[in-house]
């Protein structure tokens, strides 16, 4: 499968052809064949709105799991939260996705880690959060079935989402299994999809290709974050001298 969005369109009309009902984590119960759609924004989130406006438009919803503990975004800047309004607005869910890792190994309740991350990005977003995902999970956290908040917040790397589900992911802009070949073999019920809107464009590129465009858009946000910021920064850097510096 390519990394457009014409294959990611492509991907969800093939699971309505073949039978499957795009659920959510609250309702797949429901359908006698249902998909789960989940996206993980570890990077960007205007790539992000792009996946969701390309789903809003299909007639679809999925879920958008949202860092806050990134060192690449703030989900509290005005402009990020509009981003995460405007997902929702096209009826999408917003979830945590949880870092394991930002934390002492041994020293720290996860469980109350993520709860606490969860309230926070309630208080972002102004409404509840009522699912979670993992980044970088280890193995011991896979194994774990945490229970968060009491359940209210599902967990979807638990053991009915990671393991009574079939699922399948393009992390590192890989498929580690054929995904194409599992929604038409007929053999799953229930399926969990994630996909990464970092690696998506609208022409095939290479995963080199896709930091480099990332890098350059985020030196030019800065300059345009600090020339919102700086009186007259033009004075001491003109926006041109960027590409000086990233040609060096």
């Amino acid at each position: 499968m390519k990394f457009t969005y014409k294959a990611y369109r492509e991907l969800i009309a093939l699971l309505q052809e073949y039978g499957y009902t795009i659920c959510d984590y609250h309702n797949y119960a429901q359908a006698d064949k249902s998909v789960i759609l989940r996206h993980d924004i570890d990077l960007e989130i205007e790539k992000a709105v792009k996946m969701a406006e390309i789903e809003h438009d299909i007639g679809v919803s999925s879920t958008y799991f949202v860092l806050v503990s990134s060192n690449f975004f703030n989900v509290f800047s005005k402009r990020n939260q509009a981003y995460l309004k405007e997902i929702c607005d096209m009826g999408h869910a917003v979830g945590l996705h949880f870092d394991e890792v930002k934390y002492d190994a041994g020293k720290t309740d996860l469980v109350q880690a993520m709860e606490q991350e969860a309230a926070l990005l309630e208080q972002c977003l102004g409404h509840e959060v009522r699912s979670l995902s993992m980044h970088r999970p280890s193995q011991t956290t896979l194994e774990a079935d945490y229970k968060v908040a009491g359940g209210r917040i599902v967990n979807s790397y638990g053991t009915e989402f990671f393991h009574r589900h079939k699922y399948v992911s393009d992390s590192r802009r890989h498929w580690r299994e054929d995904v194409i070949g599992i929604i038409k073999s007929g053999e799953y019920d229930r399926l969990h999809v994630l996909t990464h809107p970092f690696w998506y464009d609208e022409e095939e590129q290479s995963a080199s290709a896709g930091f480099k465009r990332f890098c350059v858009s985020r030196a030019v946000q800065c300059y345009d974050d600090l020339n919102d910021n700086v009186r007259d920064l033009q004075e001491f850097m003109r926006k041109d001298d960027l590409w000086q510096t990233l040609d060096k």
